[in-house]
């Protein structure tokens, strides 16, 4: 899984170079430095974990580290992937527990986050405007009504 996903920022991404690194914050899984350094030039990124200290699967602190490249400890957060990982488990049951709700198959898990990933871009306003808003794509706040009504145009 983590192949994929630094398989998919080095191609949808410029290709950070020596004076423009691009910087990694991740947990402490040692799977994600193997799959950062098999898509990235080791001169060209910075990578820092945030490593939870646990006992019993309950966390009572954590710390910082640096892994490659020199990325300042202010720098080192994961709070925004805890902060979707959070808005997940709110707003699709789905990924809480295995039960009645539990996804069963990949394929309505990625269609799952894809509706939260549109709701999120277009309709969930934060200060008044939503990620879409900010980066100039839409001009308003849209409602579950304009999402689902929209008329796409597909490209081939």
């Amino acid at each position: 899984m983590c192949n994929g996903l630094y398989g998919k920022i080095a191609e949808i991404t410029q290709q950070p170079t020596y004076y423009n690194k691009i910087n990694f914050c991740t947990d402490g899984n040692d799977q994600n430095e193997n799959a950062i350094l098999e898509f990235f030039n080791k001169d060209c990124i910075n990578y820092g974990q945030v490593i939870k200290d646990k006992e019993k699967q309950i966390v009572y602190g954590c710390h910082k580290r640096k892994v490659i490249g020199n990325l300042s400890f202010d720098k080192i957060s994961i709070a925004h992937v805890d902060g979707l990982c959070s808005a997940l488990r709110e707003r699709t049951k789905c990924s809480v527990r295995q039960s009645k709700t539990f996804a069963k198959k990949r394929q309505t898990i990625k269609d799952l986050l894809a509706i939260y990933q549109a709701y999120h871009n277009l309709i969930d306003a934060r200060n008044g405007k939503t990620p879409c808003m900010r980066e100039g794509i839409v001009s308003k706040i849209w409602s579950w009504s304009n999402l689902l009504h929209k008329r796409l145009s597909i490209l081939n």
